[in-house]
């Protein structure tokens, strides 16, 4: 029987992956001036830990993902042998060796603890290992957030109840602050650091990012990273906005009158845009807005 828990990540996964298709396809129904469709005009995102592949890993140091509790008696599958969760996680893996055979990488790996060895492989044409951590990426994110407040860009924080070893969520609003009470290893490869956030009202929950993006599957390598669910910098005291305004983003809705900053503010950037003959469309997967000359939305 496959564990519930990865079902349930498998299930989120699809979720993230069904919100770009359905954009793309959105994109297509638009009736705008005979010009190509042009991405909306954004800085690139810098990397805030370098990513390395695979072919680079040779003396890196991993750490073993954990699972919930009903999940815990389940092998590593990338692993020779039954490499099981309660036994391995938490526990640090130095990698010794990486060779590459017909499109699948083999690598050689020593336990820090007990000089244990270890090997395992990838899935043909594979870039990652199931399980796995980058030991960098867990201890930059410590130093650098744990006792910090981000601000969270999205409206649930997951929870765990691990006595009766169910999952759950809280609602939180956009933007809401939210204090770093510790970074753990998670549980899935797509988003392998768990961050564990603090309401200010004292409720706690979590989110699981990636940092890097080492060691992450390639498809999924855009959908959980840390620049994407957290701003390190308080929204409000850079954008002076009207209460009324902010109280319409922090729900994640949009008004007519508000202006493009302010929509990607509630909504995040488009998956495309394009001029008209009065204005710009900016299409989204769920929907597509109208704006006049003067960017401010007209109609969606």
């Amino acid at each position: 029987m496959v564990p519930a828990v990865f079902l349930w990540q498998q299930a989120l996964r699809c979720c993230l992956i069904t919100t770009l298709l359905t954009g793309a396809a959105l994109a297509q129904q638009q009736n705008v001036l005979p010009e190509a469709p042009r991405k909306p005009t954004v800085e690139p995102v810098v990397p805030l830990a370098p990513y390395r592949p695979i072919t680079t890993w040779q003396d890196q140091r991993f750490i073993f993902l954990s699972s919930p509790k009903a999940s815990s008696d389940s092998p590593y599958q990338d692993f020779n042998g039954k490499r099981l969760r309660k036994d391995y996680a938490g526990r640090i893996v130095k990698v010794v060796n990486v060779s590459d055979f017909s499109g699948r990488q083999h690598l050689d790996l020593e336990m820090e603890d007990n000089g244990e060895k270890l090997r395992a492989r990838t899935s043909p044409n594979r870039e990652s290992l199931e399980g796995l951590l980058l030991l960098d990426d867990l201890e930059q994110a410590r130093k650098r957030w744990e006792g910090q407040t981000l601000w969270s860009r999205q409206m649930r924080l997951s929870t765990y109840d691990e006595a009766n070893d169910a999952l759950g969520s809280l609602a939180i609003k956009r933007y809401a602050a939210l204090k770093v009470v510790s970074v753990t290893p998670g549980w899935d490869n797509a988003a392998p650091l768990r961050f564990t956030l603090e309401t200010t009202d004292g409720k706690r929950g979590f989110m699981d990012v990636n940092l890097s993006g080492t060691n992450v599957p390639p498809e999924l390598r855009q959908l959980s990273r840390f620049e994407d669910q957290f701003l390190t910098e308080n929204p409000r005291l850079k954008y002076k906005w009207p209460a009324a305004t902010w109280a319409v983003i922090e729900s994640n809705r949009i008004v007519s009158g508000m202006t493009a900053e302010q929509v990607k503010m509630s909504w995040g950037e488009p998956q495309q845009t394009a001029r008209t003959a009065t204005g710009e469309v900016w299409t989204y997967s769920n929907g597509k807005l109208v704006f006049n000359k003067t960017g401010v939305l007209v109609s969606w």
